[in-house]
């Protein structure tokens, strides 16, 4: 499969009984692989950085199954939304950015709701300085205490919070496993599918598929036959209904390479 989804956000959702721990953890293993003290690790760190560097090849892909690890010992969940800006702007939203993190935040409140807890977000800071980041932020509190358009979230505690990235570890590995899923489903072929593997049982699931939730794609309508191509879903669900994949009425319907 060739395509492009060019704007993509995600969680790694952690019950806050295991963040203390799981944080300690992540900065443990990045000792064990030699990180100088306060080096951020990435999916795909820049040239300049020691990652870059020091850490390549299978020593980097051990690197990252064994942060999967720690997250899978903490009893974590994934979800991953990717949006193709070729498509239509959702009516409810303005652009693909407000769209994901919509999205995002319908995900967040089914999984605080479905583990029976308050959550809060903690996201990294965007890229583009405090405007973007007040805009970002007041997206959030709009979703939040005014609803999605199709949730009324009632268990997010507060308006999210950002940070930058370099000093959470938690959200390193958010980066890893959002980062790795993208690639992975947008086709690269040598480095992700390993890693996808280990983060699939990650991936957030509902009435026994993970389209929709663990990965949402849009538009489903163009990309819902890669629900089950890639992540293994026998049907497409919305609404309480759905039909069986793949679906020859849509792209994809042969394989995950034809659209």
């Amino acid at each position: 499969m060739q395509t492009t989804f060019s704007v993509i956000t995600g969680c790694l959702f952690v019950n806050g009984d295991d963040v203390g721990s799981l944080e300690r953890s992540l900065s443990f293993t990045c000792r064990v692989f030699g990180f100088p003290g306060g080096e951020e690790f990435k999916w795909s760190p820049r040239q300049n950085t020691w990652m870059y560097r020091n850490l390549v090849d299978h020593n980097r892909e051990d690197f990252f199954r064994a942060v999967i690890q720690t997250c899978s010992d903490h009893h974590t969940k994934v979800s991953v939304i990717v949006s193709d800006s070729d498509s239509r702007t959702p009516a409810s939203c303005q652009t693909h950015q407000e769209f994901v993190t919509k999205m995002l935040i319908e995900r967040v409140d089914w999984l605080a709701r479905d583990a029976r807890i308050s959550a809060i977000i903690v996201a990294d800071r965007p890229g583009g300085g405090r405007q973007q980041e007040r805009a970002f932020l007041d997206n959030c509190l709009e979703n939040i205490l005014g609803g999605t358009g199709y949730v009324m979230p009632e268990n997010i505690a507060m308006n999210a919070v950002s940070t930058d990235s370099h000093f959470i570890r938690l959200l390193q590995a958010a980066d890893l496993m959002v980062s790795s899923v993208t690639a992975y489903i947008a086709g690269e072929n040598i480095y992700s599918p390993p890693i996808f593997e280990m983060i699939r049982p990650l991936l957030a699931t509902s009435m026994g598929r993970i389209g929709g939730v663990g990965v949402k794609l849009h538009p489903d309508y163009w990309y819902v036959n890669l629900y089950h191509w890639l992540l293994g879903d026998a049907h497409f669900i919305r609404n309480m209904g759905g039909w069986p994949l793949p679906s020859a009425a849509r792209r994809y319907a042969r394989d995950a390479n034809t659209p």
